[in-house]
């Protein structure tokens, strides 16, 4: 079973793909970027879901064209863009890979196909005993919480103290 990177883990594994993450860091840039993604590309990865995009998403684009297996289609699905809103994208890149760029997001993909999805998605989680990592916080103290938010853990502000 080739790999799927950077996806949701419990998703993932429910429906049998291993599992690379690459968590977000604001330093998460340049050859160390590209370095920890290339041994997972060399080793076959099907598809890239990238909450990120900017900088990390060049680097991780270099790197699938220059690591991945030839002629073998990488698809990176790019949904979020936490790490900046733009990138420059060597045209190498393309020329020498299979990477197929694409978008998540209603219009990406036919209505019905999303609505199916979903729906599968939603009973899988009702008997899969999906996790979602969190770290509580008082309302109160949202000041003082949102600069040290780190994205490994979802913030949830509760209520009360």
């Amino acid at each position: 079973m080739r790999r799927r990177l950077r996806c949701r883990p419990h998703v993932s594994t429910h429906y049998g793909f291993a599992v690379a993450r690459r968590g977000w860091s604001r330093h998460a840039y340049g050859n160390a970027c590209e370095q920890r993604f290339a041994k997972p590309v060399a080793d076959g990865i099907d598809i890239v879901i990238d909450y990120l995009w900017g900088k990390s998403a060049e680097r991780l684009l270099i790197a699938a064209a220059k690591n991945g297996v030839d002629a073998v289609p990488i698809r990176f699905v790019q949904i979020g863009s936490i790490g900046g809103a733009a990138i420059s994208l060597p045209s190498a890149v393309l020329r020498a890979s299979a990477i197929n760029l694409m978008g998540s997001g209603i219009g990406s993909i036919p209505l019905d196909r999303f609505v199916s999805a979903t729906s599968g998605l939603l009973q899988a989680a009702v008997t899969a005993d999906f996790r979602i990592e969190t770290r509580p916080v008082p309302l109160s103290q949202v000041a003082e919480a949102w600069p040290l938010d780190d994205s490994a853990l979802r913030t949830v502000f509760t209520m009360g103290t």
